[in-house]
């Protein structure tokens, strides 16, 4: 649809309307167009026709901006002077708020002032790789408390085992030959050290 030439450009000119957006200045020119149409192919002279019209347009929600809308007052306007009151007749609607405000100005006083609340959801996301490694540096520690004082051999307590054991061997050895001198005292039988003694000469 083509809009009037009697714009500049920054306005956007319809039937005597300066809309804000070329879009409103579109759906105003085919609101025109459909009212062209209508007075062409119905010739509503009776009151009842006329009130057929405007109920069907209004049902149908033909027009789109406030040319359309005009229109409908018109029509409605005509419906008075043949009789009709508001309660016979179906209010035109106007599909957009025509007063500029913020949502937060529907907010009551309790709804506005709200207490700041924790983003839980962050807060586990920040938390939790610090606690996953408390939990890991406690695992590592164990184990190595686990592999220190554990009895059988590893990297960490094989020095210190196997000089416990050749501790105890060592202990053992000499208490054993100790009995075995005393022995050989009490049976009489010439002591070994004299064979060892031969034999690391040898």
């Amino acid at each position: 649809m083509a809009i009037n030439d009697d714009r500049t450009e920054n306005n956007f000119i319809v039937g005597g309307y300066d809309f804000l957006s070329e879009l409103d200045a579109q759906k105003a020119s085919l609101d025109q167009s459909k009212i062209k149409l209508l007075e062409e192919r119905v010739k509503a002279s009776r009151p009842s026709d006329i009130k057929a019209v405007y109920e069907k347009a209004i049902e149908n929600k033909i027009f789109k901006s406030p040319i359309g809308w005009h229109y409908l007052a018109g029509l409605r306007e005509k419906l008075y002077a043949s009789g009709y009151s508001d309660e016979d007749l179906i209010p035109i609607p106007i599909p957009v708020n025509l007063t500029r405000h913020s949502a937060f100005e529907n907010l009551s006083v309790k709804q506005r002032i709200k207490p700041e609340t924790k983003d839980t959801k962050a807060e586990f996301k920040r938390l939790f790789p610090i606690i996953l490694n408390i939990f890991l540096l406690i695992m590592v520690i164990a184990m190595f408390i686990i592999a220190s004082t554990s009895d059988s051999d590893n990297i960490l307590n094989y020095k210190r085992n196997i000089t416990n054991r050749y501790s105890s061997w060592e202990q053992d050895l000499t208490q054993r030959e100790k009995e075995v001198r005393e022995a050989e005292k009490k049976l009489g039988i010439e002591s070994s050290e004299r064979y060892y003694d031969d034999a690391n000469n040898d």
